[in-house]
């Protein structure tokens, strides 16, 4: 029985790879899938990709008491077709040593984006320097048919290398006709919303679970609350809003419901999604209603 139990382990999220690899996604549109804490995987024109990926247990094995509320939906070395990683920021539930290396060896093909001052840690994980781009908050990256553009992230506070480079990204992904806004690990902070609000957002994925002093004192940053995340996703027009960050670890999440009420209350037109553990959605984005302030995230 122990024997395929650890089987079933391994082998966990070959439903979601197969989903990834079967779905077609139209023009104007993008699909997305949930992977616990701020880890998505995205495909569209063709380019499979992830984003901070946390798909062990590396975190409650190294350190302890920091067990998962729920298994991974897929397990990391069944990922072959990426063509892409995104990480944005070298905290162990972002940039998990474990994933990083069961993807570097399952997908070889894959190019690395991650904030400048990380790229060393990746390639001493294993990873070919070619294979790696170090980002700078404002400077664009091409990558095929995709525009990249990095965002400095305030994770409490903004933490720079000795070049000034900025340490915590977000990453604004504009593919196939759809501007997604990964925030990373951040707080609001002045400028923010200027510098987001001309890549006309259509998909902005933030961080709900907030900050207070017991965890700061416990080395554990800070990010938006629910009220923050919810104003700062409205005040770029983000069609739709899809919270992060508050599901995983029992000592540093949130309650969702106080993110769905505050939106309903306070914003009851602006759509928002709440994923699952290996959920997909397919948004297509509708030009005409984006034009007159709508759009259609079914």
């Amino acid at each position: 029985m122990a024997d395929k139990k650890d089987k079933d382990k391994t082998r966990r999220g070959e439903s979601v790879i197969g989903q990834i690899d079967r779905t077609l996604v139209p023009d104007k549109a993008i699909a997305l899938w949930h992977l616990g804490q701020e880890g998505m995987a995205f495909k569209a024109a063709g380019i499979i990709g992830y984003i901070d990926p946390y798909l062990s247990n590396y975190i409650d094995d190294e350190f302890g008491n920091s067990p998962r509320q729920f298994e991974t939906p897929l397990s990391p070395e069944l990922i072959g077709h990426a063509d892409l990683v995104l990480i944005t920021h070298d905290h162990p539930d972002h940039l998990d040593p474990v994933s990083v290396r069961a993807i570097a060896i399952a997908s070889p093909q894959a190019t690395w984006i991650c904030p400048a001052p990380v790229v060393s840690q990746l390639t001493g994980l294993g990873i070919a320097p070619d294979a790696v781009i170090g980002a700078l908050a404002g400077q664009m990256i091409d990558f095929r048919d995709m525009r990249i553009t990095p965002v400095a992230a305030k994770h409490e506070e903004f933490e720079t290398d000795e070049n000034g480079n900025h340490k915590y990204l977000g990453y604004v992904i504009e593919l196939n006709g759809v501007t997604l806004y990964h925030a990373g690990d951040t707080i609001g902070y002045a400028g923010l919303l200027e510098t987001l609000r001309p890549h006309r957002i259509d998909i902005a994925c933030l961080p709900i679970n907030g900050r207070d002093i017991k965890r700061y004192e416990a080395n554990l940053m800070g990010n938006m609350n629910f009220r923050e995340a919810a104003d700062l996703g409205v005040g770029i027009g983000a069609d739709l809003i899809v919270p992060m960050h508050y599901d995983l670890f029992a000592f540093n999440t949130e309650n969702p419901a106080y993110f769905v009420d505050y939106v309903h209350r306070t914003y009851p037109y602006q759509k928002f999604k709440l994923f699952v553990p290996g959920e997909r959605l397919i948004y297509y984005r509708d030009d005409e209603m984006k034009e007159s302030g709508g759009g259609n995230g079914d």
